[in-house]
């Protein structure tokens, strides 16, 4: 295949910097936007930024990472969460169509009829659930094509965050509270951002998916699992249980296409 010239937005974020680094891996040409930094520092909820994007990078195709992620936020600012994971999405869709992929959540369904597959139909608790079902109804209403992540762990690119959090707090003897009762099917964010980055790459793809994890886990057990793959002390996790009405408690996910390795392969690297 030709090197092609992929837009990467909100790439500097948790999945947007393994979504760069597997840009280049590939030998495709990156191109990046977020809100600050980047090869264009953009605010994609502006008026016309779609167009701007196409004439000055002039990307082959664009995969959509940048979101309103957090629970909290969304809830505080619904309209803003609805600019952000729904117009926006919308916007780029209608500029670039089967050429965007845009990346969606597991927290639009409601935790009731788990596992979920692809043509499920959505029941979001959330606002940011609600926003990113707009965002998936926008693109798909302009042909562009939508790929649903379940829950991501592992370290940033510059190794901190996500599970590195989880090892640094166990590593330094303090205790870690994880949900007993809230079920995902977690994958590690460098193999969803290879995934992402082979199915932006073809347009003929198919127009929703999920991306699943290889198994389904709770937090509790995803972080017992962790402890001691890191050889760390299990005991300092402490088992509770989630009472937070906004989070479904089982989005496990069908995937659409098999992991590439194994969740013991895949926790080793977190």
């Amino acid at each position: 295949m030709a090197a092609l010239r992929i837009l990467v937005t909100g790439s500097t974020g948790f999945l947007g910097g393994h979504a760069a680094a597997a840009v280049r891996a590939a030998g495709h040409v990156l191109l990046t936007t977020a809100r600050s930094g980047g090869d264009a520092a953009v605010d994609l909820t502006a008026p016309g930024i779609a167009a701007a994007l196409a004439q000055a990078l002039r990307p082959d195709v664009v995969l959509h990472l940048a979101a309103l992620a957090r629970l909290d936020d969304c809830e505080r600012d619904d309209a803003r969460a609805r600019a952000v994971n729904g117009a926006a999405v919308g916007a780029l869709a209608e500029r670039f169509g089967a050429r965007l992929l845009a990346v969606s959540t597991d927290l639009v369904f409601d935790g009731g009829r788990a596992p979920y597959a692809a043509g499920d139909a959505p029941s979001p608790l959330s606002a940011y659930g609600r926003s990113k079902v707009a965002g998936e109804d926008a693109a798909r209403a302009h042909g562009a094509r939508i790929a649903r992540l379940p829950l991501l762990f592992g370290p940033d690119v510059r190794g901190r965050g996500g599970s590195a959090s989880l090892r640094a707090t166990l590593a330094a003897g303090q205790p870690a509270r994880l949900y007993v009762n809230e079920y995902r099917t977690p994958l590690h964010a460098a193999d969803a951002a290879r995934a992402l980055v082979a199915l932006v790459a073809d347009p003929a793809g198919p127009g929703l998916l999920h991306l699943a994890g290889p198994e389904r886990l709770s937090r509790w057990d995803f972080g017992r699992r962790f402890a001691a793959c890191h050889g760390l002390r299990a005991d300092l996790l402490q088992p509770v249980e989630c009472l937070d009405p906004l989070r479904p408690r089982d989005v496990s996910l069908l995937g659409d296409l098999p992991p590439a390795r194994g969740l013991d392969a895949m926790l080793a690297d977190a």
